[in-house]
């Protein structure tokens, strides 16, 4: 926290001297102090409450980063039993498992349980291979543990809360952003659906060899999982099995979740640093009842199938409209078909179901062009049956 006196006396250490912080500076770290405050005073009543049993779920602060890969991420602190850092791993809504990106926490760590399980997960990324087009170049691979991790106030100090005997990896091979600059980590809030994994055949298997390279490109290895004929598994989300007694309405902790960010806040961070204590996230119970969100009907989670079982957090979108391109686009039945209209926090993005003439119109048009003419506006069914629009630049 920033004191009134270091509110008007700040000063920055850069190769061994002092400069005194431009006035923009200022004001950004003292818009980041009180964001955190507001943050830290919202976790510690609502863990309280929890604690006295009067509420139900989780509220855990998030720490903000801008990467200088180029994107924005929200993090929540975590500590393994035995090691006094924490890895600050990232939110994501489009997966479910947890993964730590240093190889070293398997000797650091103390209690926990190496499992009879690992995890190979390949995401969309840029690079593809000549003779194998479904090969890409964003994966982690690595042996599933058991054990307790620790939700951690890095702004106060504090224990926020724990998840016990939990599922998570250890990475020995990872290309992905989540591991890059300050990141250490992701962890997902979606479905169990999403947690996959295999049986290893016996402890001294080679965990690399669920990693099929087809091909390098810019040194970069790109492949796809292989499962050499194991075993598939479904393992338990962390976050499903801790709040798993968290029911209201039907809604479990895997199927409403509440995030909250000071986004004012976070404009002007410097890249690639962790910025603590700018959001939140609301599990359980308390994603339907918290500071920011106490009534109406919750956007849920779907069920979708697409050769398998896959939950995302689906936007009840209503229309989409962009006036400089003359677009106007309503009723979303396409909204049921398989990867339409989700939205994914790990890599910042929302699928829309526009028609190919429309898709072509924006590819066609120039960027400086587009933003010219305005933005996409998209209305989306809010609580209570209200209408909520977003306005993307």
């Amino acid at each position: 926290k920033l004191s009134s006196a270091l509110a008007t006396l700040i000063a920055f250490q850069r190769h061994g001297h002092s400069i005194w912080a431009s006035a923009e500076e200022r004001k950004l770290l003292l818009n980041q102090a009180d964001a955190a405050k507001k943050v830290d005073d919202i976790v510690t009543i609502a863990m309280a409450s929890v604690d006295a049993g009067d509420a139900q779920g989780v509220a855990l602060p998030l720490n903000f980063v801008a990467l200088s890969y180029g994107t924005k991420q929200l993090a929540v602190a975590l500590r393994l039993p035995g090691v006094d850092r924490d890895q600050n791993v990232m939110i994501d809504t489009g997966s479910s498992s947890l993964a730590f990106c240093d190889k070293s926490l398997i000797e650091e760590a103390v209690n926990i349980t190496k499992t009879d399980y690992a995890q190979c997960n390949k995401y969309d990324g840029a690079l593809s291979c000549p003779d194998d087009p479904s090969a890409g170049d964003s994966f982690y691979v690595g042996q599933v543990f058991k054990g307790n991790i620790t939700a951690y106030n890095s702004e106060t100090g504090k224990d926020i809360a724990s998840m016990d005997e939990v599922y998570f990896g250890i990475l020995s091979k990872v290309q992905n952003y989540m591991c890059l600059g300050p990141l250490n980590g992701i962890i997902g809030v979606a479905y169990s659906a999403l947690n996959g994994g295999v049986s290893v055949p016996s402890p001294d298997f080679n965990i690399l060899n669920l990693w099929n390279q087809s091909c390098q490109v810019d040194n970069k290895s790109v492949g796809s999982c292989s499962g050499n004929n194991m075993t598939t598994v479904t393992l338990t989300a962390p976050l499903e099995q801790i709040l798993k007694e968290d029911d209201e309405s039907g809604y479990i902790s895997a199927e409403a979740f509440g995030l909250y960010c000071d986004y004012a806040a976070t404009i002007g961070s410097k890249v690639d640093t962790i910025v603590p204590s700018l959001g939140i996230f609301f599990g359980g119970n308390m994603a339907l009842n918290n500071t920011f969100y106490n009534s109406g009907t919750p956007q849920v989670a779907e069920t979708l199938y697409c050769g398998g079982k896959y939950e995302w957090y689906l936007l009840k979108l209503t229309s989409i409209r962009m006036p400089g391109l003359n677009m106007t686009q309503s009723g979303f039945s396409q909204c049921n078909d398989c990867a339409r209209c989700f939205t994914d926090s790990g890599y910042s993005t929302m699928h829309l179901p526009l028609s190919k003439s429309q898709c072509n119109d924006l590819v066609k048009t120039n960027v400086d062009t587009l933003k010219k003419m305005g933005s996409m506006l998209l209305d989306i069914e809010g609580a209570n049956s209200s209408t909520v629009t977003l306005s993307l630049p």
